[in-house]
């Protein structure tokens, strides 16, 4: 039985190892058989006189961060459909955005070059460093640089090269090797290239984070994010390395000059931002570029035409159109003079975002044009004959059916000296045939509006209206329109008369009191600036509302039905009290105290009579020695017993509006607080003094200010003192011990104060009996 049970164990064993062989084979790999193969053969003597820094990094393959880009060559499939897009999307007009064309090559040409050898190359970790050494001593290292910047050679040790150039590290190692090895050469050049981190931000193509090579410069990571989309900007591209900016970039310069200074390498952790484009200006026709160009700010005339690249050969310099919004946000047309050889003065103006120059040829010019512009349906040029009148261009031109003034057009007349002249054209003349002046070539006739000549009318209305405030004044427009303009008249507006102030044309103000009747207010015609006043009925009031709660038969708010309504009439419609009201310690409180005591400014005044104090340092602070809440001023102390027992003869109160009246129910003792044995509230008896309850709290604790004792009676008054003790406590009533406030005598530095001064009158009087 036992000889069976080992074969079944060996049988087990066998197929297990014959099950996880092929398993562990295949997680094994091919590396390391090799160099389990290695270690079989490690008797075989080696020859190989080469360096190896220990591999501290692991694989020098880069990951990147997800839906980030990877800089190195074919990251980016050539059929990728972002690359497609990089064509910059065309005007309307024609004209396309300058410079945008220079990303629209594939991001494949983009990377950097991994050069083997360049001299002005910054080191840092992970670059590959291969150092070869021939004559005497034949030796090769390929070292790495490992996280603190350093690199170990055997016999020589670590060498600090993070920031060196390739060409300072060469000076330094061969001086270093040079202490060690003697009659030798060197050649030392890049192995591998580390990575580096950047970041794409802004107005680009393709935002991101990149991983890139360290060679990689500012123009490889444009094309690398396929530039700038059509929102960005090609003047004001900046690199930023440690929350600083250190290189802004204008790719103009390069486009236009070669000018590729500006082109840094980068850094781990730089960000390029591309901000939103700056102004831009559109130049057509006879130039050698036409384009939208971005300007920088301040440009001219000239300097937008040499962007251009210079007007061509058959440009008409002596009149160049200048398309620009005005300040109104209305279009007009300048003409330029911007030829250098007609002997007059250059047009030379700053140009401004959103102007459009053309130039025409000097073969399409047409001097034979008229133009208008403003209030008609068709502006622009058209072409004028020797028979064309201001009649016939303002038929031409249509005008528009409103809002145009017809009093005065202008007549815009240019002359070969660059002299100008305008002339004032009555509309209504010119269409009906009472003026018919014949046009030259260029002139130019605008048309206004209303609103751009005549000034605007308004009167206003203010006073018991829906809806007070200024309206324009319409013609014919009486004081019955106004009134209904603004909302109509409240309910307690006062219709047997309003006022009316009035500015004559020397500026005086006269009033006027206009009567109010319907027919009246329908013939009273308004005049420019006129300010109705509509007055309120005397003594108008519209439910003003009070509330009483608490211990009465029907408590809740009440609508007063007269300004003299008192709190004893309120008291009897809310049915009087119920058997468990306690009225002596009815509350009344009226909230628009608050108010008059915010107009009075008096928390202002508490605070400036508040004294001032200087702290050791010098500063001056005030000292809040007393605090004002202006929300327990409202309640106004009564004595409700004096009222019911003179039925509103003694001691009453004529009530206003959100004035609040409680009636508590009967308490159950008397309240003791502040510094006693047990703050609480004990049974009420009857002729018991302070002293009485104090005692049954407990009596006074030793903090206690005993002279500061004080007795609030249930209507709201408070009693203080010496004979505070010695007072009759009433049901209702509390009583409050404040805590005495004690100074701090310091009688060990009072003692050697006063022994340091008997010391040094002894010692003087020593000193002078023995002189």
């Amino acid at each position: 039985m036992r000889v069976i049970f080992i074969v079944a164990i060996l049988v087990i064993l066998l197929i297990a190892v014959s099950w996880f062989k092929p398993i562990f084979c295949q997680e094994l790999g091919q590396e390391a058989l090799l160099q389990e193969y290695l270690k079989q053969n490690k008797g075989v003597e080696k020859t190989d006189q080469r360096y190896y820094s220990p591999d501290i990094y692991g694989s020098n393959q880069t990951t990147p961060i997800p839906g980030a880009n990877i800089a190195n060559p074919g990251a980016i499939p050539p059929g990728d459909s972002t690359v497609k897009n990089m064509i910059i999307e065309k005007q309307a007009d024609g004209l396309e955005p300058f410079g945008y064309s220079l990303f629209t090559a594939s991001a494949e040409l983009s990377s950097a070059p991994e050069v083997a050898d360049a001299a002005d190359y910054v080191l840092g970790p992970s670059d590959n460093i291969i150092i070869n050494l021939w004559g005497k001593v034949e030796k090769e290292y390929n070292l790495t640089v490992d996280r603190q910047g350093k690199i170990f050679i055997p016999k020589v040790g670590e060498i600090v090269v993070w920031g060196l150039s390739l060409s300072q590290f060469e000076s330094i190692i061969n001086k270093k090797l040079s202490g060690v090895y003697s009659d030798f050469k060197s050649s030392i050049s890049l192995g591998k290239i580390r990575s580096i981190r950047i970041y794409m931000t802004g107005e680009v193509k393709k935002p991101g984070a990149y991983t890139t090579s360290s060679l990689t410069t500012l123009f490889n990571a444009l094309y690398l994010a396929g530039g700038p989309n059509k929102s960005g900007s090609m003047r004001n591209i900046q690199l930023i390395r440690n929350n600083s900016l250190v290189a802004t970039l204008d790719l103009y310069q390069f486009l236009l000059k070669g000018d590729s200074k500006n082109d840094v390498r980068l850094s781990s952790g730089d960000a390029i931002f591309i901000p939103m484009t700056g102004p831009r200006v559109a130049v057509e026709g006879k130039v050698r570029r036409p384009a939208i160009y971005e300007l920088l700010g301040g440009e001219k005339v000239s300097q937008l035409l040499t962007l251009a690249g210079g007007p061509a050969a058959e440009a008409y310099l002596d009149r160049i159109m200048l398309d620009r919004i005005s300040p109104r946000d209305e279009r007009e047309i300048l003409d330029l003079n911007m030829n250098p050889n007609n002997g007059g003065k250059l047009d030379d103006i700053e140009i401004v975002d959103g102007d459009r120059l053309k130039i025409f040829s000097l073969y399409d010019l047409k001097r034979n044009i008229v133009i208008v512009a403003g209030m008609v349906k068709h502006p622009g040029s058209f072409e004028r004959t020797d028979s064309t009148t201001v009649r016939d261009l303002i038929a031409q031109g249509e005008l528009l059916p409103q809002n145009v003034y017809y009093e005065r057009a202008n007549l815009f007349r240019h002359y070969p000296d660059r002299r100008m002249d305008v002339f004032p054209i009555n509309l209504k003349d010119a269409l009906e045939g009472r003026f018919n002046m014949k046009l030259q070539d260029l002139d130019s006739l605008h048309v206004y509006r209303i609103d751009q000549v005549l000034r605007k009318k308004y009167v206003s209305i203010d006073g018991e209206v829906n809806a007070p405030g200024e309206y324009p004044l319409y013609d014919n427009m009486n004081l019955s329109d106004l009134i209904f303009l603004a909302g109509n008249l409240k309910k307690n507006a006062y219709q047997l008369g309003c006022e009316l102030a009035r500015t004559d044309s020397l500026g005086k103000v006269h009033l006027e009191y206009p009567n109010m009747s319907e027919v009246n207010i329908k013939q009273y015609k308004l005049q420019e600036d006129d300010r109705i006043f509509i007055r309120q009925i005397p003594d108008w009031f519209l439910h003003r509302m009070v509330t009483i709660e608490g211990e009465v038969k029907f408590p809740g708010r009440y609508a007063l039905y007269s300004r003299e309504e008192t709190l004893y009439d309120l008291i009897k419609r809310a049915g009087g009290f119920t058997e468990r009201a306690f009225p002596k310690g009815a509350t009344f409180q009226r909230h628009s105290i608050q108010q008059d005591l915010l107009r009075q400014n008096l928390p202002e005044i508490i605070s400036n009579t508040q004294p001032l104090e200087e702290d050791s340092s010098g500063h001056i602070k005030q000292v809040e020695l007393m605090k004002v809440n202006l929300g327990n001023m409202s309640r106004v102390v009564i004595d409700i017993n004096k009222i019911i027992s003179t039925q509103g003869e003694k001691g009453n109160i004529t009530l206003e509006n959100a004035d609040y009246v409680y009636i508590p129910s009967i308490p159950g003792g008397i309240s003791v607080m502040g510094s006693v044995g047990a703050n609480g509230t004990i049974k009420f008896d009857e002729n018991k003094n302070v002293r009485y309850y104090i005692e049954r709290a407990g009596n006074f604790t030793r903090q206690a200010e005993k002279k500061g004792t004080r007795l609030i009676k249930a209507d709201g008054r408070v009693f203080s003192g010496g004979g505070t003790l010695r007072d009759r406590v009433e049901i209702g009533d509390a009583i409050i011990v404040p805590i005495e406030i004690k100074k701090e005598h310091d009688g060990m530095k009072t003692l050697s104060t006063t022994a340091s001064i008997v010391a040094g009158l002894l010692t003087s009087v020593f000193i002078i009996t023995k002189l």
